[in-house]
């Protein structure tokens, strides 16, 4: 049995897995301190048979067996959590270790190599607009993670706009990083500046149809988003974006990004599409990157 976990900024995703289908699935909200987090993974996976190997995706990126955060202003433990070490302790098992972006990189990229699909893309972009912003990157038909894990981090990658609010230094200590302007923390954090008030993202998405300036703030973050699309597809040469995350599929955002990214007059732009895994994107990819390390004898 496999069992795969996805780790986010606001949820935690358990699957119990057996011959590459998915039997199980739980979900919990995550936890903000080392024991409650402890709490949650001994939840996702109680009694369930003891797997024979633990598949992790997760916010941050992995130096070994911790996880480092990008933005340190997520998950105040995380930032050197020793993660590998906590989970071996409980799980006597192999373990593998990858950033959630990546991951749902690949589960999308692997939804759409299907015998239907007449030319599935080789160079493709994943986008998670959430309560960060994440990625993920293939490149010629390979998932990128980079000597440090870092690849396809587009939420840290510098935009020309800037957060209306007026808000410059993101978490990773970096300035004009997209985060700031796309994610859900900042659509609700510019959304309180202009209001007055506090306004989540989901309610900014609801006023958005009748309010002038609720449009404005969501507009603003598509622009940001195509952008950071553009300036990388003429680095790598993209054929497909794929845009997930609750804030990305929230009504109207990526008709949103797709106009934006319209107005660039991209040569050879590509593709623009929704994620077709939804949330589970990341679980996907954890269970396509183990059947194929099994059918290539890298796991046993």
């Amino acid at each position: 049995m496999l069992l795969a976990i996805d780790i986010g900024g606001t949820k935690v995703a358990s699957a119990r897995v057996e011959n590459g289908t998915v039997v199980e699935r739980r979900q919990l909200p995550m936890a903000y301190d080392e024991a409650g987090f402890a709490g949650v993974i001994a939840a996702l996976s109680a009694g369930w048979p003891a797997p024979a190997r633990v598949a992790v995706c997760t916010t941050g990126y992995i130096d070994g067996g911790r996880v480092r955060s990008v933005n340190r202003d997520i998950i105040r433990f995380w930032d050197g959590f020793a993660l590998a070490d906590q989970l071996r302790a409980r799980f006597d098992c192999p373990l593998t270790l990858i950033n959630d972006g990546q991951a749902a990189a690949w589960g999308e990229y692997t939804a759409r190599r299907t015998p239907l699909a007449p030319a599935p893309p080789a160079n493709l972009l994943f986008i998670t607009l959430s309560t960060g912003v994440g990625g993920g990157l293939v490149l010629d038909d390979r998932l990128r993670a980079g000597p440090h894990g870092l690849a396809g981090h587009v939420g840290h990658a510098g935009v020309r706009l800037a957060a209306l609010d007026g808000a410059t230094v993101c978490g990773c200590g970096r300035s004009g990083c997209l985060e700031m302007i796309a994610s859900g923390t900042a659509l609700a954090r510019q959304a309180r500046a202009a209001f007055g008030k506090p306004v989540t993202s989901a309610e900014l998405f609801a006023r958005a149809t009748t309010d002038y300036l609720a449009d404005a703030i969501l507009s603003h973050a598509a622009q940001a988003v195509a952008e950071a699309i553009g300036g990388l597809h003429m680095i790598v040469d993209l054929q497909e974006v794929v845009i997930g995350g609750s804030v990305g599929l929230a009504d109207g955002m990526l008709e949103r990004i797709r106009c934006a990214l319209d107005c660039l007059a991209l040569r050879a732009a590509p593709v623009l599409s929704a994620a077709q895994l939804g949330g589970d994107a990341g679980l996907a990819g954890l269970i396509a990157l183990d059947t194929a390390g099994a059918q290539r004898g890298d796991i046993e």
